[in-house]
């Protein structure tokens, strides 16, 4: 049950970009910028990334590298990344060379630790400020949220950079098909310019699981509450 008690967080400056793999389906989402969020279907920009590097991110690493460099963060912005599964076929692999009884490559298993992608992001370009990797079940994009915005208010003329990102389990691990596909989110928060955000979050009010959609058709449509948390973005 909420908490009634529970006070409402306010961002008073936020852009945001948003990837999907595929058309999630959310009411009013449209490839395109308008109102300081970006959104795009399919293509992704990662130009910026040398080659080499290119090759060793994930699907998962590429949605979030996109939607982090088309925020234009600057060079030391603190960094929050969140995601419920984290590079789940990286882990899986790790369990079936396990299994099989094989040595497992130091190499995969640095690149299926939680905080990997963040990692990966920080050396391309070369951040020396904090990162906090973080896993809040279904409510991990809201969690992440409180989470950037706590860093945000200890220091508030620095930005923040939100950085959440999610895909289906892969088989076994999956329960079926349907859930939403691979896709990632970036938020800056603080910056010189952006939208108003109020949320209300609800300890234990799962709703369908899918926060970051009901974040997304918030901004589309206007105040959203549902099961979940409350979000407004103006």
């Amino acid at each position: 049950m909420a908490d009634p008690q529970t006070p409402a967080l306010i961002i008073p400056r936020l852009r945001a970009c948003a990837w999907f793999e595929a058309d999630p389906g959310i009411p009013g989402l449209t490839p395109g910028s308008g109102g300081h969020l970006e959104v795009a279907f399919g293509e992704l920009d990662l130009g910026f990334v040398e080659p080499m590097l290119r090759r060793r991110l994930s699907r998962l690493a590429r949605g979030v590298f996109h939607c982090a460099e088309r925020l234009s963060p600057p060079g030391d912005v603190r960094v929050v990344y969140a995601s419920r599964h984290g590079e789940a076929d990286r882990t899986l692999g790790i369990l079936r060379e396990l299994a099989a009884d094989r040595e497992v490559s130091p190499a995969l298993f640095s690149m299926s630790v939680h905080n990997a992608v963040v990692g990966l992001w920080s050396i391309l370009k070369g951040n020396r400020a904090p990162a906090t990797a973080l896993a809040a079940g279904p409510e991990t994009f809201g969690w992440g949220l409180v989470e950037a915005a706590g860093t945000l208010a200890a220091e508030p003329g620095a930005p923040v950079l939100y950085l959440y990102a999610d895909d289906r389990l892969p088989e076994p691990w999956a329960d079926g098909p349907g859930g939403p596909g691979l896709h990632a989110l970036g938020l800056l928060l603080g910056g010189p310019e952006g939208a108003r955000l109020s949320f209300e979050p609800r300890a234990g009010a799962e709703g369908s699981g899918l926060q970051a959609h009901q974040f997304l058709a918030a901004w589309r449509a206007g105040q959203v509450a549902k099961d979940g948390w409350r979000w407004h973005i103006g």
